[in-house]
């Protein structure tokens, strides 16, 4: 489930990006802290959020914290925590991957 919050976060050309929220912003500099540009980034993390609940967002940003980036159990148990259901987990997920192609061509034009 990491991975596709991280398969968003894509390298290369970004378009310009607005001026991002709280959720949006931790999700941007998650990205940046990797190495990614700060422009691809940004666009990105506008795009989900454009594209997503707060709720999902919310919980994308438990995906990208370090405490919890390199074990699934504990993303888990934070989502579950934040009162995440297991279904609503895996429809996070789903959707994130189903949004990467539009992302891509949002903030990777060719």
């Amino acid at each position: 489930m990491l991975s596709l919050v991280f398969a968003l976060l894509l390298s290369g050309t970004p378009a310009a990006s607005p001026e991002l929220a709280t959720d949006a912003r931790t999700l941007a500099d998650s990205c940046i802290a990797e190495g990614e540009s700060q422009g691809l980034c940004e666009c990105y993390a506008g795009f989900v959020a454009d594209n997503t609940t707060e709720r999902e967002l919310s919980a994308l940003t438990v995906l990208t914290d370090p405490a919890h980036r390199n074990s699934l159990e504990s993303a888990l148990k934070a989502l579950t925590a934040r009162g995440m259901t297991p279904g609503e987990i895996f429809a996070m997920a789903m959707k994130a991957d189903a949004l990467q192609d539009k992302a891509k061509s949002r903030c990777e034009p060719e």
